[in-house]
C-alpha cells in the first residue's frame, strides 16, 4: 500500500473502478452514511454539504482541505480498498427505484430526525409541501409512519450490507452460530 504522504495534493488514491472510473468512498462518522464519488474534491464536497445539511457542522471551519483529503485517502487505503471487490456495481435500493430526487432528500432529513418544519426551512419549501411529499413517500413505500420509514431505510441498508457479505466467511460474534450448527466460535476449545 502506498503511503498517502508520498502523493501530491492533486493525486488521488486508487480504490476501485466503476464503469472504468476511479471510485472513492467516505463514511460520515455521526450517521454512518457512505458517500461515493470519482474524485477526492468531489467526495469532500459531498461530505461538506452533508455535514452542513444534516449535522449543522462546517467541516472547513474544523479541517483544512489537505486534512480532508488525507482522511479520504486514509479511509480508502485502510478499508474501502480491501472490500472493493465485494461492492457490486449498479446496486440500487427501493428508495432509488421508487422515489424521485426530492422525495429521497426528504427521506434523508426524516431519517436524520428532522421535523417537517425544519425540513421545510432547510429545503426552502412550505411545511405543507413536506407533508405532501411524505404522503407520497408513504404510499410508494407502503409505510404509515416516520418510524416505519426509518426502519425501512435502515433495513434496506442492512440488506445491501448482507448482499455484500454473501458467500464470504462468517464473521465472529454472538449470533454467528445461532442456528445451532455446532461449529466452534472464537475462543471456544
Amino acid at each position: 500500500m502506498t503511503e498517502h504522504k508520498d502523493r501530491g495534493p492533486d493525486e488521488e488514491c486508487p480504490v476501485a473502478a466503476e464503469n472504468g472510473k476511479l471510485m472513492l468512498r467516505l463514511t460520515c462518522p455521526p450517521c454512518g452514511e457512505v458517500f461515493a464519488a470519482t474524485g477526492e474534491d468531489q467526495i469532500i464536497a459531498i461530505a461538506i454539504e452533508h455535514a452542513r445539511k444534516f449535522h449543522d457542522v462546517d467541516l472547513l471551519a474544523q479541517f483544512s482541505m489537505d486534512a480532508l483529503r488525507q482522511q479520504v485517502r486514509r479511509e480508502n487505503e485502510s478499508y474501502w480498498s480491501r472490500i472493493a471487490h465485494l461492492i457490486p456495481s449498479g446496486l440500487t435500493t427501493v428508495l432509488e427505484e421508487k422515489l424521485c430526487d426530492r422525495e429521497r432528500e426528504v427521506v434523508s432529513y426524516v431519517v436524520h430526525g428532522f421535523a417537517n418544519l425544519e425540513i421545510a426551512q432547510r429545503l426552502f419549501i412550505s411545511e405543507r409541501t413536506v407533508s405532501t411529499h411524505l404522503v407520497n413517500i408513504y404510499e410508494k413505500l407502503n409505510v404509515h409512519s416516520r418510524a416505519e420509514l426509518t426502519a425501512l431505510v435502515r433495513a434496506s441498508d442492512r440488506v445491501v450490507e448482507a448482499g455484500l457479505r454473501a458467500g464470504k466467511e462468517p464473521e465472529f460474534g454472538p449470533f454467528v452460530h445461532a442456528n445451532g450448527s455446532g461449529s466452534k466460535t472464537r475462543g471456544s476449545t
